[in-house]
């Protein structure tokens, strides 16, 4: 067993992703985000995946990301070209593989979580067997959810039961439940009168050390749209691919799509129609990312839910407007003048996307004659910012360490009496 740092905090991540790789989304950028901004008196030890097989399993190493130091235990190893798109069994689930390996390497996480006095983060509701069974606090967040008739892209649709499970579990059983917009929160607290209390919005942040306002590229044509993330099915790939070829016809082709991401959009026929348009980015770090964007005009998102889309916040703190199909949560930073346009997701099939792309057209006009403000768009996305949002979870974990709050097995004895 290694000796643990001295640190007056320490708090344990696990998440199956390799911090160090290259996959993206709200989930890993959230854990990259946690070590960056990480106070200086408290130690993070991650239980991650190897993604590049260069580490030994079940073995801790001190690793340095964005210049701040944390301790790195890989429990799996699995590449991040296999991460890239959903799995389709549950056999090739990274979920399910860090499972198994979480089971396997016990006795060690155990061990060490015990002898830093550790209270554990969690970002999925899979893993909160392990904190309960250890009798250590922990803080839960619920990142988003779909809904049973929409099209999800993973295995969550067909063994949804599996995560309604856990979702008790950890409701009854965390010190803390977070979830990423109210929306969810409300239905939580409906669902889960007993422990209401503890339930609460996190929003998303966007790094504003790197997502900064930026002039608009000198010229407007090409009028360059970008879309930043997974083309999983709910994400509605085929309707923005549809959107951005009907603005190609009223732009007479003076249009570019530029999408950031590794999925691979050729499985959609419907993007056969803007290929030739297409500026394929694939991974970016998130200094990649702004520099997309910082070239682009405007940005995406037709997706049927989400929780609170780090994209549309990454895309608006550089001072882009963005167009999106309607979803509540992005009411609090698209007002349909100054940021962007909501668009009704209840509109007829042709009708939504002819009305996405006058939106665009608007949006391209407003920025030509030089009425949009990157500054100010960027005003929209003051209050998602690490300082304001990420702080309050280490405040949440410092207080639980100061004070005497009850462990998980502890309060779901008392729950229960």
């Amino acid at each position: 067993m290694s000796a643990a740092p001295a640190a007056r905090y320490n708090i344990a991540l696990m998440h199956p992703f390799d911090i160090r790789g290259t996959k993206i989304g709200g989930l890993e950028t959230y854990i990259r985000d946690f070590v960056t901004f990480c106070p200086e008196d408290t130690r993070v030890l991650f239980i991650g995946v190897d993604a590049t097989g260069d580490m030994k399993l079940g073995e801790i190493t001190e690793t340095t990301f964005r210049g701040r130091t944390f301790d790195f235990m890989p429990i799996l190893h699995y590449p991040d070209v296999r991460a890239r798109e959903a799995a389709r069994k549950i056999t090739d689930s990274i979920t399910a593989q860090f499972f198994v390996a979480l089971v396997r390497n016990f006795p060690r996480i155990a061990r060490e979580l015990r002898a830093r006095r550790c209270s554990v983060d969690l970002r999925r509701v899979e893993f909160a067997w392990l904190p309960f069974v250890l009798r250590l606090p922990y803080v839960q967040m619920l990142h988003g959810e779909g809904v049973p008739q929409m099209a999800m892209d993973s295995l969550l649709q067909r063994y949804r039961f599996v995560h309604r499970t856990g979702e008790r579990f950890a409701v009854k059983t965390s010190r803390n439940f977070l979830c990423v917009n109210p929306m969810i929160t409300e239905r939580l607290r409906a669902t889960y009168t007993q422990y209401a209390d503890k339930i609460d919005t996190l929003w998303t942040w966007v790094n504003t050390n790197i997502f900064r306002p930026q002039p608009f590229p000198a010229s407007i044509d090409p009028f360059r749209i970008v879309f930043i993330g997974r083309l999983d099915e709910f994400k509605q790939p085929r309707l923005m691919f549809k959107t951005i070829a009907r603005l190609r016809d009223r732009l007479n082709g003076a249009v570019e799509f530029h999408y950031v991401g590794t999925s691979d959009p050729t499985r959609f026929a419907e993007y056969a129609a803007i290929q030739d348009i297409t500026v394929r980015h694939g991974f970016q770090d998130a200094k990649g990312v702004a520099n997309v964007l910082s070239q682009a005009h405007a940005g995406i998102l037709t997706s049927e839910f989400e929780g609170m889309p780090r994209c549309v916040l990454e895309t608006l703190a550089i001072g882009r407007p963005v167009v999106a199909v309607h979803l509540p949560q992005l009411e609090a930073v698209l007002d349909n003048e100054v940021s962007g346009y909501l668009v009704d997701r209840e509109l007829p099939g042709d009708e939504l996307i002819e009305t996405l792309a006058a939106r665009f057209v608007d949006v391209r006009n407003a920025i030509a004659a030089g009425k949009v403000d990157p500054v100010a768009v960027a005003a929209r996305i003051a209050t998602f910012t690490p300082d304001t949002q990420l702080a309050r979870v280490y405040r949440l974990h410092h207080e639980i360490q100061r004070g005497d709050a009850p462990s998980a097995g502890e309060r779901l004895v008392q729950s229960m009496g």
